[in-house]
This record gives structure tokens, C-alpha cells and sequence, in this order.
């Protein structure tokens, strides 16, 4: 076609699109792969239907592309103006030349078959040119193919629930009861995991040129970079017609579906290539816990299953038949937990019992009793001289003693008593026990609850018991309660140390004076023993004494006899002991005896002796000679300062008075005459001033008289009672 100058020439149209849908592009002349910018051409001149390799026998080679019999290009519906082709490599571009033009078509991608590929339209007749020749333009790139295998774990959800009825026990010590426990699992659902994609990178050089491996990266969509491992040192030469496989693997954040795309770069003659995969769940390729098996720590077991499931089983509760379980307050608790596990999973559920143990709490009282009979004696004798000489007419006070002494006792009818005390601490259940009561000796006590007693939820029940204990040797009483065949004591002890009834406590002691009446002389408790009594009677010959015993001159014997008796609950019991004891009296009616001035002193009218009437011959309150006292007064002087007219004076009165009392003063006559001078010569106060002989004159003569006095010299000494001063 020649164009007009200045014109750019006029191409005709290209026609319809190929069967693929491409456009086709006229270009003038007779292009090139090369003119058309790409790399190598395989030109098949007046084409028929076939098969044609890449090679030079079967079409021309272009650009410097080497033989490939390896590929090939087949032609079909061959017609003088279109044709269909198919490929074993990527087209790139095919140029349909017919008359001065050529129709390009360009595929992009790469295409392996198309049909209805023509020449340009010719537009003087309306119809496609005829073809002359049809050139393939292709390039060589590495085929790139994919496998996606995706994995991912599905782990199965669980329920278990654990239950027990019933969940509470109150029982009694030695009971049991049962409690059943339901374990159920249940499949509640899934739950998915650890999914990823693993694969084959395969890279196949079909080509007749070496291919330089670059790279080769794998990317799972939208950005998850997968792991490669090509097991070789990349860059890597894949020789022509050579192939290389590389593995990949990569996690994935879920399940969704996603396209795997490989990408391999290269340098040189042979370029990269893309493969693809489609990324797709199916099936999970690891489940977890399909089925479970259940252990329990009551000792169960149970599984596997691969559902729904439940089972029963009993367990016993006892409470212990130790009673030293029960010392605090006759109750102990105790829970029970129990736990069933999966074993796959570890879920877990747990039921808890509660046990209550409830023991009779045993109390006692304990009440001795026993009878103390006390043993006593009774002593009686005369205090003082057992024989005495006294004148006619004195009055003597004979002292007597009397000691009544608790010498020991004797036990007997030995016996305990009591109340057992039996607290039921259970909230809800009456108690019933059987009760025996047993001292240490062997000795069955007798119960008033016939040995058997039911006692109130929360409350308590008594029994009283008693027994007797003859030889009193028990040391402890023991009171047991038996619940279930359990025995529940308690022991306490047996001391008999205060009697309850009490024997000759109290003695009472009768007198038995000079074979008259008896009269009680007092009593006596064995707090008090030894006791003593001390008592007196009067003796004399004269009867305006009043004495107790009326005396004649001579030889008297006065007997004194003592009976003690047991004294219960003030009536006198049975006799114990009696004693005796004597005073021989002699009445000296002839020539009398002499008293000191002791005996004097207290039986003058002023007491506190009975009055002894020899006074009234001298007169108690006459004056005694110089001395400005009475008689009286002057025998009450004590001595000052050795005072000799006192000294003196106490035994002249004596003297006076046993004489005047019938007493024989013929041993005592010179002295007493010289006495008489003296007090007829001084006074109190010059006697006590003089010294020397003059002094000694006083106490010579008081020693004289004193000697009378006491019975040294004269007739004799009369006994004198108590109440005499020495």
C-alpha cells in the first residue's frame, strides 16, 4: 500500500476479535516478534493443520531462539484467511500476515490456545486477507506450578457436672449412711486451631536455555509470607528442560479461604514464573478430644465416650467408734470433697458431703457416804497430892482432872451415790444408750433407769444410781453409756474422806462424886480430845463451909468415878469408858497442924478462899502493932527492898493463926515471944532501915516461924488447896 506523501498511511480494519476476545492490532508491512518487542518468533509459512515443533524443520526461528522440540505449536481449521492454535508454552503475541498487513494479537497473560486468529480486513474486498504466514512470538519463562495442603486442629468443648444427694449426714457415732453421685459430661461444641497451609513449589524449566533462580517467595492472602526452603543455595541454574521443587509452610491466623501464590524471579534468558493454589479448609486433619474418659477421686473411672454420658455410684459415710473422737463435746465434723476429671481435658467438677458425728457426752456425780464410829477413853485423877493431912474445922479444895481422849476409829457401811448425766448434742435425733455404772472393785451399781435411757435430740436425760461398797476399798466409779455397741465413759474418783454419818463424834461424861449421884460433867467432841475437865470439891469437918464432903477426924478415903458415853444427836448411846480416882483425907483433930501463910492470904473474909473462921479470933482488919496496918493489909505487903518487917511479919500472922487454930506452938514459943518485942519496938519503915545484926534479928526469926509454918518444926504441915499461895 503506498501511502500519500505527508499522509500517515491508511491501515485497513483488523476485523472481529479472536475467539479468545482479543483485539487484534494491524501493522503495516511484514513485523517481527522482535518489532513487536518480544523476544524470540516461530514463523510457520503457509500454514496447514498440524503439529509443529520448535525447531527449524517444521517453521522458522526468530530472535535467537535456540531449537525447541520440546514444545510445540498445533494448528487446526487451517482456511486461507483463519485458524485456531493451541501451545505447549505461553504465547505471548501472534501475527497474522495477509496482503501487506498483519494482524497483532497480544495476550496477556500468556495464552496456550485461541481460535479464529486472522489477518486484517481487506477493505477493496470486504473479506480477511489471505494468510502467507503465521509467526508465534514467545518468551521463555519457568512453568511454576502449586500444591496447597491445608491442616488445622479442631479440639472438642466439654461440660462435666458433679452432684451428690444427699450432701449432708448427722449421724451417731458407729453410724453410716450413703450418699449417690452423678457425674455427667456433655459435648458442648469445638473449637478450631492452628490452621496452615504446607506445599510443593514446583519449577520446571521448559526451555532450551539454563534458568538462573533468583528467588522463590510464597504468599498466602491477603499478606501471610510463607516459609521456603528450596534445599539449594540460591541463585540456582536449572538446566534446559530441567525442573527444581521447593517446599513451603506457613500458620495461619484462621480458617477463612485464601489463594497461595508463588512467585519465582530469575536472570537471564528465562524469566520468572507465578503459580497459584487455592487455599481450602476442608476436614480438620487433627481433632482433639473426639472422645473423653473420666476418672473420679472417690476411685471411679469411666470412658472413653464420645458424647453425652452419665453414671451413679454410691459411697458410705461412717463415723468413727473411737469415743476419743468425740472428746470435745461429744461431736466432730468432717467434709468430703470428691472431684470427677477429665482425664483429656482436665475440666473438672467437684461435690463436697458434710458429716456430722454426734457421741453421748457422759457426766457423773459421786457421793460417798460412810459411818465413823470414834473409840475413846476417859482418864480421871487428883490434881495435886493424893493423900493430905488436914486440921479439923479447914476447908480444903481438892482439885480434880478428868481427860476424855478420842483414841481412834472404825469405818464402816461404805457406800456411793449419784446422778449420770447423759447429753445428747445430736440437733435432730433422740439418743437411746444403754447405762451401767461399775466401781473399780467390781461393784455393779443399781440403776433406777432399769440401765437404759433415751435422751432428747439436743437435750439430756439422769439417771441416779447407788451402790454399795463393803470392804470400802473402791478407788473410782465409772459410768458407761454403750450407743451402737460404742462405749462412752466416764470415771471418777472414790474418796471417803469426810463420813456422812458420824459415831461418838460427840462423847458426854457423868460424875460419880463420893459415891453420890451421877451429874453430867460436860461433853467432849473429837475436834476437841484430848479434853480436859478440871473441877473441885470442898472438904472439911465444918459444916458452915458447906463442903462438898463433910469430914471426921481420922482417916477418909473419897472416891471419884467417871463414865464417858457416846453422845449422838444429844441422846447419850452406849458406855465406853470409865475411870476412877481417890483422895485420902486425915483429919488431925489432936494437936493440929499448921498452914502457910499462903493458905491465910486466901482464906480470910476477903476470898477468894473459903472463909476459914480461925480469923475471927484475931480479926482481919485489927491493927498490926506499929505498923499502921491492919493485919490484913500487912500480910498483902509484899517486902520491898528485902524489907525484913514484912518478911517477918507474913510468918508471925501464919504462926498466930495455925496456933489459934489449935496447931502446938510450944516448938516455936521463944521465937515468937521475940517477935512480939520487935514489932512492939519498930516500925515499918525503921525495921527496913536498919543493917546488919539489927537486920538479920528480923530474918533469923522469920526463918524460925516459917519453918513452923511449913512443917519442918512443930506438929506438922496440914495440905492446903490450890488456891494457897506457896
Amino acid at each position: 500500500m503506498i501511502a500519500a506523501v505527508g499522509m500517515a498511511e491508511e491501515l485497513p480494519e483488523p476485523g472481529a476479535p479472536s475467539g479468545n476476545g482479543v483485539q487484534p492490532e494491524v501493522l503495516a508491512g511484514n513485523p517481527t516478534c522482535a518489532d513487536a518487542g518480544y523476544s524470540f518468533g516461530f514463523k510457520i509459512d503457509d500454514p496447514t493443520d498440524g503439529t509443529f515443533l520448535l525447531t527449524s524443520a517444521y517453521g522458522s526461528l526468530e530472535g535467537g531462539a535456540l531449537p525447541d522440540p520440546g514444545n510445540s505449536i498445533t494448528l487446526t481449521n487451517v482456511t486461507g484467511s483463519s485458524l485456531d492454535w493451541s501451545s505447549t508454552l505461553g504465547i505471548d503475541a501472534v501475527l497474522m500476515k495477509g496482503g501487506p498487513y498483519a494482524n497483532l494479537y497480544a495476550y496477556s497473560p500468556e495464552a496456550h490456545s485461541d481460535t479464529a486468529v486472522h489477518p486484517p480486513l481487506n477493505k477493496d474486498s470486504g473479506s480477511f486477507y489471505g494468510t502467507s504466514h503465521v509467526t508465534f512470538c514467545y518468551d521463555y519463562e519457568v512453568d511454576v506450578t502449586k500444591d496447597a495442603h491445608t491442616s488445622y486442629t479442631r479440639t472438642w468443648d466439654w461440660d462435666i457436672t458433679k452432684t451428690v444427694d444427699p450432701a449432708t449426714h448427722a449421724l451417731f457415732a458407729g453410724d453410716s449412711a450413703d450418699s449417690t453421685y452423678t457425674v455427667t459430661v456433655d459435648k458442648t461444641g469445638f473449637t478450631d486451631s492452628n490452621w496452615a497451609v504446607e506445599g510443593t513449589i514446583s519449577i520446571v524449566n521448559n526451555s532450551p536455555f539454563d534458568a538462573v533462580i533468583a528467588g522463590v517467595a510464597d504468599l498466602v492472602s491477603p499478606d501471610v509470607a510463607a516459609t521456603v526452603d528450596c534445599g539449594v543455595t540460591l541463585p540456582h541454574t536449572i538446566p534446559a528442560w530441567g525442573s527444581m521443587a521447593c517446599s513451603y509452610e506457613t500458620p495461619l491466623p484462621d480458617g477463612s479461604a485464601r489463594v497461595n501464590t508463588a512467585t519465582v524471579t530469575t536472570t537471564g534468558v528465562v524469566g520468572g514464573g507465578v503459580g497459584t493454589a487455592d487455599v481450602v479448609f476442608g476436614d480438620p486433619t487433627e481433632i482433639v478430644d473426639a472422645e473423653v474418659s473420666v476418672t473420679d477421686t472417690n476411685g471411679e473411672s469411666w470412658g472413653p465416650v464420645p458424647g453425652w454420658a452419665q453414671w451413679t455410684y454410691p459411697k458410705t459415710f461412717a463415723c468413727s467408734s473411737d469415743p476419743l473422737d468425740y472428746v470435745e463435746g461429744g461431736h466432730y465434723a468432717y467434709g468430703h470433697d470428691n472431684t470427677a476429671t477429665i482425664v483429656e481435658t482436665g475440666d473438672d467438677d467437684a461435690a463436697h458431703v458434710d458429716v456430722d458425728c454426734y457421741a453421748p457426752i457422759v457426766s457423773k456425780t459421786v457421793d460417798e457416804s460412810f459411818t465413823r464410829t470414834w473409840d475413846w477413853e476417859v482418864m480421871k485423877e487428883v490434881v495435886g497430892d493424893t493423900s493430905i493431912t488436914i486440921n479439923a474445922g479447914q476447908a480444903y479444895e481438892a482439885w480434880w482432872k478428868v481427860v476424855a481422849t478420842a483414841t481412834g476409829f472404825t469405818d464402816s457401811d461404805w457406800a456411793v451415790a449419784g446422778t449420770i448425766k447423759v447429753v445428747n448434742p445430736h440437733p435432730s435425733a433422740d439418743m437411746t444408750v444403754a447405762l451401767t455404772d461399775v466401781l473399780d472393785d467390781g461393784t455393779v451399781a443399781t440403776l433406777d433407769c432399769a440401765g437404759s435411757l433415751v435422751v432428747p435430740a439436743g437435750g439430756m436425760a439422769t439417771c441416779d444410781y447407788a451402790a454399795d461398797d463393803p470392804e470400802g476399798d473402791a478407788t473410782e466409779n465409772t459410768a458407761t453409756a454403750t450407743l451402737n455397741k460404742v462405749d462412752f465413759a466416764t470415771t471418777e474418783p472414790i474418796v471417803y474422806d469426810t463420813p456422812t454419818k458420824k459415831v461418838n463424834w460427840t462423847v458426854v461424861i457423868d460424875d460419880v462424886f463420893n459415891n453420890g449421884a451421877p451429874y453430867v460433867l460436860g461433853t467432849a467432841t473429837v475436834d476437841e480430845s484430848p479434853k480436859p475437865f478440871r473441877f473441885s470439891t470442898w472438904l472439911s469437918t465444918d459444916p458452915s463451909h458447906d463442903p462438898d464432903v463433910l469430914l471426921e477426924c481420922g482417916d477418909t478415903r473419897i472416891p471419884n468415878h467417871v463414865d464417858l458415853y457416846g453422845y449422838d444427836d444429844e441422846v447419850r448411846g452406849e458406855w465406853l469408858d470409865d475411870a476412877d480416882a481417890y483422895i485420902d483425907v486425915y483429919v488431925n483433930c489432936g494437936f493440929g497442924c499448921t498452914l502457910t501463910q499462903g493458905y491465910w492470904k486466901t482464906h480470910s473474909a476477903y476470898g477468894p478462899a473459903p472463909y476459914d473462921d480461925t480469923w475471927a479470933q484475931i480479926g482481919e482488919d485489927t491493927m498490926f502493932f506499929l505498923s499502921g496496918q491492919s493485919y490484913y493489909q500487912v500480910l498483902w505487903t509484899p517486902p520491898k527492898n528485902g524489907n525484913g518487917y514484912y518478911i517477918l511479919a507474913h510468918q508471925y500472922i501464919a504462926a498466930e493463926l495455925n496456933m489459934a487454930n489449935g496447931a502446938d506452938g510450944s516448938a516455936i514459943a521463944g521465937a515468937f515471944a521475940d517477935a512480939t518485942a520487935l514489932f512492939n519496938t519498930y516500925t515499918p519503915d525503921e525495921a527496913g532501915a536498919l543493917k546488919g545484926q539489927d537486920r538479920k534479928a528480923f530474918t533469923d526469926l522469920a526463918s524460925i516461924l516459917a519453918s513452923y509454918n511449913e512443917g519442918a518444926i512443930g506438929p506438922g504441915h496440914c495440905d492446903e488447896d490450890g488456891n494457897s499461895a506457896s
